[in-house]
């Protein structure tokens, strides 16, 4: 029992496997089908602009010649019957005029003689009747009159199952009468003739005209070969703008932009050499400072010389590491990959929370950091603005020096802007300082130990891209107790626009 339920499983397993495979390939070839019929609406010359080019004007030519042909032959199907009819009548009075005396002395027709058409008779019969007999005629004219009645002007017979057009012209003087008659058929064989003249002649000239337009687009895609080759032969770093004179007007601004963007690149690129050079230079003294210490925590002869080298090492680990936070900020902000993500915040939440950060370091030095807030909104990044005022705090707690007292401010001002103000009671800086003073790299005169120069860079770069205006001046005021004799600290402020109107 159980092997037989277990065959059975497998034939209905096997079964099943095979409906499957019968619905993919189904599938599969669904698929194929849609692929080549995708591939059969596809333009043969793939991407190629001179191919579009090429072909599009091909398709206008031959749209515009079908479409005149049709009219020709629309206007020759209604013309043709009052041309042939004017032809028939012109004939008719040469053949009389050209006809002599004593015509009616020449024998009747031979019905048994034999004829040969020459070409001419094949678009034109005629008969002239002397008395009721056929006496001249044409070698494809039929044996009956071509209108029995005789009766002058145009009618329409049917001879030996073809139809015929013919005219009747009578001389009553001379007893003569002259018919001319084409059949139907040699009409639509001159039309024919003629179509397929216009046709023959149609494609020869669509043929040099395919020819000279695929020459033209070629030479004036010369230029844009010729760039071509120009940005292959070039070495890797080599952004100098490509020339743009040869070129058609409708490629130069994408090459101008082109050019703009090697441009870019080129100024990105430089930047960022001068950034690796000023870094490394920045980076070399503290790692030399983390070396010496180093040294001396291992030929320390006591241990308190040891521990004080090793405190001064640690020292040094943070301020490394501190300036390796600051070349990162520094470094995704200009090469753009932290997009700003503007959204409505509090500015005053945003600095009680950092204020906090600094709260324990402030401690260790006496510092005393008062805090002046007020509802602050406005479009910011949280990180970014995080980052501003981190090392604004940090450069005032650096600067104040044991003691020393820091002041913060943000309010709402006029014009609903935010007035964000971070004030020492430091040594301050110069007024001729001011403005190189957030210039990536740049120390003032009489700084204190441990400075980047990267934080107020940090600032600057920021508040730029928040839109805000920074400046900065005179801060605290320090008393005469002070140990660096009185005088006035550094501020820093920076004013960010106001939230637009909902």
């Amino acid at each position: 029992m159980e092997r037989g339920r277990d065959a059975t499983a497998a034939g209905t397993n096997a079964a099943g496997s095979s409906a499957e495979d019968a619905v993919g390939w189904r599938e599969r070839r669904r698929r194929a089908r849609r692929e080549h019929c995708r591939r059969m609406r596809e333009f043969p010359g793939g991407h190629s602009l001179r191919w579009k080019l090429t072909w599009v004007l091909i398709k206008a030519v031959l749209l515009a010649w079908f479409v005149w042909l049709s009219c020709q032959v629309w206007q020759l199907g209604r013309e043709h019957t009052g041309m042939l009819d004017n032809s028939l009548r012109e004939i008719a009075e040469q053949v009389l005029g050209s006809m002599p005396e004593g015509l009616e002395r020449l024998p009747t027709r031979d019905p048994k003689r034999p004829t040969v058409p020459v070409e001419a008779d094949r678009k034109m019969s005629f008969q002239v009747w002397a008395n009721g007999r056929n006496v001249v005629y044409s070698a494809a004219a039929p044996l009956q009159p071509l209108n029995p009645e005789f009766k002058d002007g145009f009618a329409r017979r049917i001879i030996d199952g073809e139809r015929w057009q013919v005219y009747t012209l009578t001389d009553p003087q001379r007893g003569l009468v002259v018919q001319v008659g084409r059949t139907k058929r040699m009409a639509i064989e001159e039309l024919q003739g003629w179509i397929v003249g216009s046709l023959l002649a149609a494609a020869l000239i669509l043929v040099a005209f395919a020819l000279a337009t695929w020459l033209v687009i070629g030479r004036s895609l010369r230029p844009i070969t010729a760039v071509r080759d120009i940005l292959r032969r070039r070495q890797p770093l080599d952004l100098t703008p490509l020339p743009t004179q040869a070129l058609p007007s409708e490629f130069r601004p994408l090459v101008d932009a082109f050019n703009g963007q090697l441009e870019r690149v080129d100024a990105a690129v430089q930047h960022e050499r001068r950034f690796i050079a000023d870094a490394a230079h920045e980076l070399r003294t503290p790692l030399a400072v983390l070396s010496t210490h180093a040294e001396l925590a291992l030929r320390a002869p006591t241990l308190e010389e040891k521990n004080g080298a090793l405190h001064r090492l640690s020292a040094g680990v943070q301020r490394a590491a501190r300036l390796s936070e600051q070349l990162l900020d520094l470094a995704r902000l200009d090469a753009g990959e932290e997009s700003v993500r503007l959204k409505p915040l509090d500015l005053s939440d945003l600095i009680v929370l950092v204020i906090r950060d600094f709260e324990t370091l402030a401690r260790e030095r006496r510092q005393r950091i008062s805090l002046r807030t007020g509802p602050a909104p406005l479009l910011g990044d949280v990180d970014q603005l995080g980052i501003l005022l981190r090392n604004l705090l940090d450069n005032a707690v650096r600067h104040a020096g044991s003691d020393g007292q820091i002041a913060v401010s943000c309010i709402r001002g006029d014009g609903g802007a935010v007035e964000l103000s971070v004030a020492d009671s430091g040594c301050g800086v110069a007024a001729e300082d001011c403005e190189r003073i957030f210039d990536r790299f740049y120390r003032a005169p009489g700084s204190p130990d441990g400075g980047s120069g990267i934080g107020l860079s940090l600032v600057a770069r920021i508040a730029q891209t928040h839109g805000a205006r920074i400046e900065c001046g005179p801060g605290l005021e320090r008393g005469a107790d002070d140990p660096r004799g009185p005088g006035r600290g550094f501020e820093v402020r920076v004013r960010f626009p106001g939230p637009p109107a909902a």
